[in-house]
């Protein structure tokens, strides 16, 4: 099964099937070129709709994964056959990379964003102790292209938050020429890093990790609504002004 396309209001979004996830990371990993990888949810399409450089980074992007039951939700309003199992979410993707730089033998730059929860000595520790064969780096936004150019990895994660993050890294990719993956991973790094616990499984299977966020992060509030009530009213009101599509 091959990468499916999708379009929500002019923006890319892809499922991606699991069986060829592996073998996708490692051709952008062996590519000559870089490959920017987005992690799409309803904060990113509301956003692309006011920002046109966004826009073009999503829709120009390598991949540009589902991450977000929003989207899937969107997607089946909009009439096509998808299920919450097509999600390919930040989370995901961070331990999916880790797991390609080791195999490769390669390294792995993390671009903490300093206001974050996450703490560099913190997440330092748990990497050490999760991936004790990862050779990794860990910078901010001040200091990564200096790392980069370095230590020279093949990977950078940023956790800037959208769309700071992603922009960061179209803008700077080319001053990393080593990187052959960027990836924005925002608040996913958290979880990673024991900041913020993830959500139940039952939870996440069910798409109601949203509420155990806010439940977590009451300050989230305002980004949770719009992700939920007004991303969904932009769906509803595309469809009814749309009837054909």
């Amino acid at each position: 099964m091959n990468v499916v396309d999708y379009q929500i209001f002019n923006i890319k979004v892809q499922k991606v099937p699991d069986l060829r996830l592996r073998e996708i990371l490692q051709s952008f990993y062996n590519s000559d070129t870089q490959n920017q990888i987005v992690t799409v949810n309803p904060e990113f399409i509301l956003a692309a709709r006011k920002n046109e450089l966004f826009a073009r980074i999503i829709n120009e992007s390598s991949l540009s994964t589902i991450d977000g039951t929003g989207i899937i939700h969107a997607l089946k309003f909009l009439g096509h056959k998808i299920s919450i199992d097509d999600r390919l979410t930040g989370a995901q993707l961070i331990y999916k990379l880790i797991d390609l730089v080791i195999a490769n033998d390669g390294k792995i730059l993390f671009c903490l964003y300093s206001q974050g929860l996450t703490q560099a000595d913190k997440l330092k520790s748990v990497l050490e102790n999760k991936f004790p064969k990862l050779r990794f780096y860990i910078g901010d936004e001040e200091n990564s292209i200096t790392l980069a150019n370095m230590y020279k990895p093949q990977v950078v994660l940023s956790t800037m938050g959208a769309p700071r993050q992603d922009l960061w890294l179209y803008e700077n990719m080319t001053k990393m020429p080593s990187i052959r993956i960027a990836v924005g991973v925002g608040g996913a790094i958290d979880f990673l890093s024991g900041a913020i616990p993830r959500a139940p499984k039952i939870m996440r299977s069910l798409g109601f990790e949203w509420l155990w966020r806010l439940y977590r992060q009451p300050k989230r509030f305002k980004r949770i609504y719009r992700s939920i009530f007004v991303f969904y009213y932009n769906v509803l009101k595309y469809k009814y002004d749309n009837p054909k599509k």
